[in-house]
């Protein structure tokens, strides 16, 4: 596989520490709001590269962090009434709720920072130890001037840079760039003691505990999203390498790309988010999934509503893909049997091959695509069943496994479901709109009634009327979406 590493600015061969196993970190969330799409975004490309790791026969273990103790996290307490703990764990009990939906699988090992405190203390004095920290009227800070590497990751030169954004100014620091590895305590703070006063972590030293402690020094990944190369990624650097003397701490730097709103990126702090909570009120997690996987991990993606439309009827179509491999029956003859194992073959290449180049999922999902178009028309020009068709819908799985998209039997269910018990609502609708059905129909009937009605008027150009069809449908829970391919619908509970 070729990945893209931040730090030598170039598209690598990955090689791991350990012949067949990756060890892979990546910065988890501040839990003080409700996740938005950009931690989704993050979320989400981690784990393909884990799955794709997976698929291609690695053994992965994937550690990701939650950082259940900061300043934000204790302003929002302080507000609330509540522990800094208490709310923190109301954010991640939530959090895990929107992964589980956009079928993120858990990580192998999820430490907190609250459950790290030692191994932060200890890391702390190898710095200190080694010379590169100093301690200071309000905590405990690392020298950046000292590290001589500093500014690789980011390509700034320590000169160059200036204190701004989520930098720390104060006249303790020594320089202006110095981060704090310990904070001493405010009256009232949740504290711990430890050999330079009672304080907390401060952000940076937190990730380089956790990883070191779960993974070792010179662990294959290190992932995140970009706004986190500096200074967060450039200050693990520093001062794991300053506590390691010498020893690399991370094979690969590997970073998600920004979701812009706008010509902003998205963030809780700029306050222009959409949290997954919202999306999901309107869609379904795996149509969440395939909008973000749609643009290369590493590239920004510019967040449009609009852009669901297309993930909804790409995601139907493949669900109903799966319907029809699985409503096959008939045993085709020899020459076609191998006609299909050669179109699995074909795919299977391209597909890996896709993934296996940084992860382009664009080119990935567009074998998908053309995968069903060729196995559709050819199963119409002859036949595919029995044997052949099990295997033409078990490669379908597996790439759809890889993709985390996987969850189409369940989906459809889910959709039959909710539609069945709008029953009677869209008896009601059928009647007003006076579609041509009788209401001992079934919903799915009813409902294909009232679209047909809608159709008709349209091409009649009373497009008033179709569009209170549409409103009324709205109404009932049921959101059409028209495309070239038709009439999709999706449905609220």
């Amino acid at each position: 596989m070729r990945i893209h590493d931040t730090l030598t600015r170039k598209t690598v061969e990955l090689v791991p520490r350990e012949l067949g196993k990756i060890s892979m970190y990546v910065c988890g969330v501040t839990p003080y709001a409700s996740a938005h799409i950009g931690h989704a975004r993050t979320a989400v490309a981690y784990d393909l590269l884990k799955r794709y790791l997976q698929h291609a026969g690695y053994v992965v273990t994937h550690v990701s962090n939650y950082t259940d103790i900061d300043d934000k996290i204790i302003r929002r307490a302080q507000e609330q009434g509540v522990t800094p703990l208490e709310l923190s764990a109301r954010y991640i009990g939530e959090y895990l709720e929107d992964m589980a939906a956009l079928n993120v699988l858990s990580p192998d090992i999820t430490p907190r920072v609250s459950e790290s405190i030692q191994d932060i203390i200890e890391l702390i004095g190898r710095i200190t130890t080694n010379g590169y920290a100093y301690v200071s009227s309000d905590g405990v800070y690392f020298s950046v001037r000292k590290f001589g590497r500093y500014g690789r990751l980011s390509g700034r030169s320590v000169d160059e840079m200036r204190s701004g954004a989520r930098v720390e100014v104060n006249e303790a620091k020594e320089d202006p760039l110095d981060f704090a590895l310990w904070k001493f305590a405010k009256p009232g703070e949740i504290s711990w003691d430890s050999p330079w006063g009672k304080g907390r972590p401060g952000w940076h030293i937190e990730c380089s505990a956790m990883s070191l402690r779960h993974l070792g020094a010179g662990f294959d990944i290190h992932g995140g999203g970009e706004d986190l190369i500096f200074p967060h990624h450039e200050n693990e650097i520093a001062q794991s390498e300053a506590a390691l003397e010498g020893q690399q701490f991370v094979r690969y730097w590997v970073h998600s790309g920004m979701v812009n709103m706008g010509a902003e990126k998205m963030s809780k702090s700029l306050g222009n988010v959409m949290t997954v909570r919202e999306l999901l009120e309107q869609y379904p997690g795996q149509v969440v999934r395939l909008y973000l996987l749609q643009t290369s991990y590493n590239k920004p993606l510019k967040f449009s509503i609009s852009g669901f439309g297309q993930s909804f009827t790409n995601y139907e179509r493949m669900a109903e893909f799966e319907v029809f491999l699985q409503g096959l029956t008939e045993e085709p003859h020899g020459s076609v049997k191998a006609e299909f194992e050669s179109t699995c073959s074909s795919f299977l290449g391209e597909f890996d091959a896709s993934l296996a180049d940084n992860l382009n999922t664009s080119r990935a999902l567009a074998a998908v695509y053309e995968f069903m178009t060729r196995v559709r028309r050819t199963a119409s020009e002859r036949s595919l069943g029995g044997s052949e068709a099990s295997r033409v819908l078990e490669v379908f799985r597996s790439t759809l496994w890889v993709l985390g998209l996987d969850q189409t039997s369940d989906y459809m269910k889910h959709k039959s479901s909710l539609l069945a018990g709008k029953r009677h609502a869209l008896v009601a609708v059928a009647a007003e709109v006076e579609a041509a059905v009788d209401d001992s129909r079934s919903a799915s009937d009813l409902l294909d009634a009232i679209i047909m009605k809608r159709q008709i008027v349209r091409e009649a150009g009373q497009y008033d009327i179709a569009d209170q069809i549409r409103e009324r449908l709205r109404g009932v829970g049921i959101a059409l979406e028209d495309g070239i391919d038709g009439v999709r619908y999706r449905i609220r509970g």
